[in-house]
Order: structure tokens, then C-alpha cells, then sequence
């Protein structure tokens, strides 16, 4: 199966669910990636920031890619992260999710006190010199204090073989991919992020799909299809349908951990447990979700 022939599409990104205990819960991972399968999602990403990768031990890695990889089967390509503070930890970690099975990995720029491009392409740079997978390179300011610019994301993907992809989370993110694809020429494969909050404009700006954990991942998957199928008014109409819902799991500080509440709501995850410091939500906001979800229609099926 060509990578580049069918890595397009839908990528449901994994949180890592736990248990009472506070441990992973490979029981609820393998649940989601069947969820990713069902909702005909192109592909699961796992040990991104939605997936607390940070808040996890190096000796809890292993055993998540593992699981995920093993029940993705040949169904789902599996997207690993292996964003790392240097090049060192960055081409272990590569090395680790390639002998996995890995289908691709997924690395956001090293944080920096003063960022500069050098630095950064020699940070990709070790990746390259292990990977035999494509590398998604993630474009997260937010969190990193990185700033890619199209010319630099431009010379990575012309000089770096391996870095076929990016994703793109850096707003406003439609006129970036429109800027992105003119320094590329159009050559690297540009996915959207952000919970889905542009996909509509995203995809009608030469996206080739996005990366996230939207609870409901076969709304975006229909959204995708019908625009492939240039039914753009469909797609307009899902989209702004559940827009609503994709600006509250978006909420700033405590998104993860409504998500993982939605999903905990339609039986993926045991637990909507997240790791301290993360975020949890409180009594109200799990109230306002309730409201919002007996207003929308989640009859999902004619979509």
C-alpha cells in the first residue's frame, strides 16, 4: 500500500485514555482506533499534544505505539509523535515508532529561548538521518514559541526527502496552506488541526485532509468525501451544522479534557481522566455540554 497514495483524508488524533488508577488504558486505545475505523477515518495519530505525550513516561511510549499499531491493523495508517527537545531524543524516538510500524511520524519544532531556522533544520535534520517514513512536520507556534515560515517549511520539504507532509496549526490557517502551497509548489501534502474549526475553508484552500481529535470523526469524514466529490453545498451544510460543537470542544485551556468527556459520552473511554496539570472540567461546563448536545441533531447516520 503507497503511503502517498492514500495517507489523504480524515486522521483521527488519539487521546491517551486512562483508568481509575490513573494508568493507560489500552482496553479504551484500542476502542478508538476501532472508532477511527468505523467513521472510515484514513488514519489514527497517537502521543501527539492532544495525546498528553508530554505528561507520559518514556517507559509508557512503547506500549501505546504498540497497541495502536497493532489494532490499526491494514486498515488505518498510524501517525506517531516523536516531538522531542533535541535532535538526539527526536531521532530515538523516530527510531522507536519506525521498528514499531509505524506508517509516518509527526514532530513540532524543539522550544527554543531564542528560535532560529538553523537550529531547527538540524533539529529535522536528525530525523531524516533515521527515518525510512515520511515525517509530518507539525507547525504548533502556540505551544512551541516556533514560527515556520513558508520559505523555511518550503526548504524542508525540498531538502529533507522524508518531509512529505505538514500540519498546519499555526492561524489563520487557510491563508497559510495558500501560502504554504505556492512555497512548495504545490509538492507537500498540507493538513489542517485546530479541531476541525476551518476544515471547510481548509480543504477549499488545497488541504489534503486534517489531524485531530474531533470527538465526532465521521462528521468530518463526510465533510471530506463530499467536498472530493465537489458537493460543496453538503459539505458547507454538515460543517456549519456542527460548528457549535466544534468551537465548544475547542475551548482554550480545557478542550482535551472536554473532548475526552464526548468521547467518554459515546463509550470510546472508560475514564475522562486527564493528567495533572492538564485541565479538568467542572460541573457547569459538563452541563453546557449536555445542553449542546441535545440541541444538535447527532443523528449522524445520512451524513
Amino acid at each position: 500500500m503507497s503511503v502517498e497514495q492514500n495517507f489523504h483524508g480524515i486522521h483521527f488524533m488519539l487521546p491517551t485514555p486512562f483508568d481509575q488508577n490513573g494508568d493507560v488504558d489500552a482496553s479504551s486505545i484500542k476502542s478508538l482506533v476501532n472508532g477511527a475505523r468505523i467513521a472510515k477515518c484514513t488514519g489514527v495519530v497517537t502521543l501527539g499534544v492532544m495525546g498528553e505525550a508530554h505528561r507520559l513516561t518514556d517507559s509508557e511510549r512503547g506500549p501505546i505505539i504498540d497497541t495502536v499499531v497493532k489494532a490499526a491493523g491494514d486498515d488505518l495508517t498510524v501517525t506517531v509523535g516523536v516531538s522531542a527537545e533535541s535532535g538526539h531524543s527526536l531521532a530515538a524516538r523516530t527510531r522507536e515508532a519506525q521498528s514499531a510500524g509505524a506508517t509516518a511520524v509527526m514532530a513540532a519544532p524543539a522550544k527554543m529561548t531564542k528560535p532560529n531556522s538553523t537550529s531547527t533544520f538540524g533539529y529535522y535534520e536528525a530525523a531524516q538521518e533515521i527515518t525510512e517514513i515520511p515525517i509530518v512536520i507539525q507547525d504548533l507556534p502556540e505551544q512551541t514559541g516556533v514560527h515556520l515560515h513558508p520559505e523555511f517549511i518550503g526548504k524542508l520539504h525540498e531538502e529533507l526527502p522524508d518531509a512529505k507532509y505538514l500540519k498546519l496549526e499555526d492561524p489563520p490557517t487557510p491563508q497559510k496552506i495558500t501560502s504554504v502551497i505556492e512555497a512548495t509548489a504545490g509538492r507537500m501534502g498540507v493538513f489542517g488541526g485546530l479541531g476541525g474549526a476551518f476544515l471547510f475553508e481548509e480543504l477549499r484552500r488545497g488541504a489534503i485532509g486534517t489531524m485531530t481529535g474531533f470527538a465526532y470523526p465521521e462528521v468530518l469524514v463526510s465533510i471530506y468525501n463530499y467536498l472530493m466529490k465537489n458537493d460543496i453545498e453538503r459539505a458547507r451544510n454538515i460543517f456549519y451544522s456542527w460548528l457549535p460543537l466544534i468551537r465548544y470542544e475547542n475551548s482554550a485551556g480545557i478542550g482535551l479534557a472536554i473532548r475526552k468527556e464526548l468521547m467518554k459520552h459515546r463509550g470510546f473511554i472508560e475514564t475522562a481522566d486527564v493528567r495533572s496539570p492538564t485541565a479538568s472540567i467542572d460541573i457547569r461546563t459538563k452541563e453546557e455540554l449536555n445542553d449542546l448536545l441535545n440541541a444538535l441533531d447527532t443523528n449522524i447516520t445520512d451524513i
